[in-house]
Order: C-alpha cells, then sequence, then structure tokens
C-alpha cells in the first residue's frame, strides 16, 4: 500500500538564533530612540549662540587712576576701541550668591569648553575695587543696580563678555543638601561665628564630616573665620561647590530630581533658559571634575578698603582661561588703583 509522502516538518529557529534576533530588535529601537532623542535635543535645546566679536572700550580715567595701560608703545589713552576674537565653544557664566538682607555675598566667574570639556571657577573678593559711575567702589556694592550691573562691572574688569548670570539665594545650599542627605566635606579650620541681625549661628569644627543643611550654609558665609577673611572664605567656597556638585550628580539622587528643580525654581534666578540650561547639562555629561575643573581667585593685597588686583597676575589668569582666540593684551583690563 503506497502512502502520500510525508511533508517534511518545519524547524523552528534555535533558541540562540530567536535571542540573537531579539537582541537586535531590542538594539534597533534602543538605537532609534537615541537618535530621535539627539535630534529632540537639537531642535529643543540647540547649541547657544554668542556673539564672536568683542568690543572692549578705553580705560576710563578716575579722578586719581594712572593712565590707561597699554600693550603698545605707540599706542595712548583714549585710543581705538580693542576687539577681541572669542574661541568656538566656550562660554562664561557669572554665579551669584546672594544673601536674604540684600546684596551679594558671593561673586565667582565660570568658564566652559564644551568642545574641550574643560571648566574653571573663578572667585571675585566681593571687596575687589572698581571705578564705576564717577567713584571707587566694592565690586559687591554693585549688585544694588541688579545683577546686570555686577555683570558689566566684572567685563569692564577682566576684559572677557558675560554670557549668563545665575543669582542664587544662599539658602539654596542648605534645602539642596538637605535633600540629598548631607554632604561629607573636609572643613578647613574651626568656625565660630554669631551674628544675630543675620541669623547666623556657626560652630563647626575643623574636619572631614556629613553637614546638613545649615551647617552648609554656615560654611559658605562664614568670612571672619579666616585670618584672610574674605580670600579664605572663597577658597572653601569653591572647594565646597565642588563637593556638592560630585555628591549632587549621582544616581542615588535621581528621586530627588523633582524637589531639586522646585528648591531651583524657589531660589534661583538667571538670564539663561531652560532650553540652555539642558544643552550646558548634556554638555557636562561625563566629567570629571576631579581633572577638568580648575579654580582659584583674582590675586592681590587688602589695602584699606579695598582688596587691589595684582595687575600681571590677573592679566595672565584672563589668558589662562582660554576664552579669546589672540593673547590678552593689558589695555583689555580696567584694573585701577585709588
Amino acid at each position: 500500500m503506497s502512502g502520500s509522502p510525508k511533508r517534511a516538518a518545519k524547524r523552528r529557529p534555535s533558541f540562540l538564533v530567536r535571542l540573537a534576533k531579539g537582541l537586535y530588535i531590542t538594539l534597533f529601537i534602543l538605537s532609534l530612540i537615541v537618535v530621535a532623542g539627539y535630534a529632540a535635543l537639537n531642535i529643543f535645546a540647540p547649541k547657544p549662540t554668542v556673539d564672536q566679536q568683542v568690543t572692549i572700550p578705553p580705560k576710563p580715567a578716575g579722578p586719581s587712576a594712572p593712565p590707561a595701560v597699554t600693550d603698545s608703545p605707540d599706542a595712548t589713552p583714549g585710543s581705538d576701541h580693542l576687539v577681541l576674537n572669542r574661541r568656538e565653544d566656550v562660554f562664561t557664566c557669572l554665579l551669584l550668591g546672594v544673601a536674604d538682607q540684600g546684596g551679594t555675598d558671593t561673586i565667582m566667574l565660570g568658564v566652559f569648553d564644551t568642545k574641550a570639556k574643560q571648566a574653571s571657577l573663578i572667585s571675585i573678593p566681593r571687596d575687589t575695587v572698581v571705578y564705576q559711575n564717577g567713584k571707587y567702589r566694592k565690586i559687591n556694592s554693585t549688585y544694588a543696580g541688579g545683577e546686570e550691573a555686577v555683570v558689566e562691572a566684572v567685563r569692564d574688569l577682566l576684559g572677557i563678555p558675560v554670557d549668563y548670570w545665575v543669582s542664587v539665594n544662599l539658602k539654596a545650599f542648605s534645602e539642596i543638601v538637605n535633600q540629598i542627605g548631607g554632604v561629607y566635606f573636609d572643613v578647613p579650620v574651626d568656625m565660630d561665628y554669631e551674628d544675630p541681625y543675620q541669623d547666623l549661628y556657626i560652630h563647626i569644627p575643623a574636619g572631614y564630616q556629613l553637614l546638613n543643611g545649615k551647617k552648609a550654609e554656615g560654611v559658605m558665609r562664614c568670612r571672619s573665620c579666616y585670618a584672610s577673611a574674605d580670600i579664605g572664605r572663597t577658597a572653601t567656597q569653591r572647594a565646597f561647590l565642588v563637593a556638592l556638585a560630585k555628591q549632587t550628580i549621582t544616581p542615588s539622587n535621581v528621586g530627588n530630581v523633582t524637589s531639586l528643580i522646585n528648591t531651583f525654581s524657589k531660589y534661583v534666578r538667571s538670564n539663561m533658559s531652560l532650553n540652555e540650561m539642558v544643552w550646558f547639562g548634556t554638555q557636562a555629561i561625563g566629567m570629571d571634575l576631579d581633572t577638568a575643573l580648575t579654580t582659584g581667585s583674582l590675586e592681590g593685597e587688602w589695602i584699606s578698603p579695598y582688596w587691589q588686583l595684582d595687575d600681571k597676575a590677573v592679566l595672565d589668569m584672563v589668558n589662562g582661561l582660554g576664552i579669546y582666540q589672540e593673547q590678552v593684551p593689558a589695555r583689555a583690563l580696567h584694573i585701577v588703583h585709588p
């Protein structure tokens, strides 16, 4: 008896083949998500644009100021404006720490080279002397005219563009530190200071320790704790900001994002748009703050009642920031000595 031929059984792909196909499809979908996300960032958070040329006017003559310093023996005070060319992908931001009583307690200049993934944070002592509106004054007093007045003072003093400013109420540090469960920090000196008028009661021993919000605010604000007053404090402020950034930007704080954003909205003012903040945030991803961030302060000496800058040291620092394509000449800076 002849039977009809049996059809060959259809073989199922092996487990490994099915697994490979599944991984391929998953990776393909993830790639689409990454590409779409990148495209969305470029559409909704594009790279900021800034003027690539900076024009610096001649140094104004104060009532007792010396003639403007020039980079050429043939140049004379009041000569043509100086034009400098900026490097691509380098941006600047002025960070202002503001107390409830008004006035800026902290002034720092940030420079971010988004291509090289390098950044600098420079403290500007609050008692630095500037010449503005026909008289000498401490740079922190310019805050009476608002953030833009401080920006103008820094721009004029150092001969550099200031693309953005961020004004932070110092209470923000207290709330942020509490939200992330404290910050480990090596307090450099014993801190004992009280000022009921400013609601300051600072009693913190020196040494490595976990700071809560109140102590962190005290560390940021105490200036009489140092023999060099504000100069010592600015070094501690820079070190604390680095420690805070490292300990905030961690996977363990993902659940705190909403509360951190709320704190930011409550205590921070800026001329930087949300899209620009997002873009700068993406550029900072992967930076190692131990190697990519340099910090410093404007050098000088205390000649009562001002912090008077060291012309050469400050010029060298400005050139070291890498903002311009050219070497910055001395006449670009408007440092004064009453």
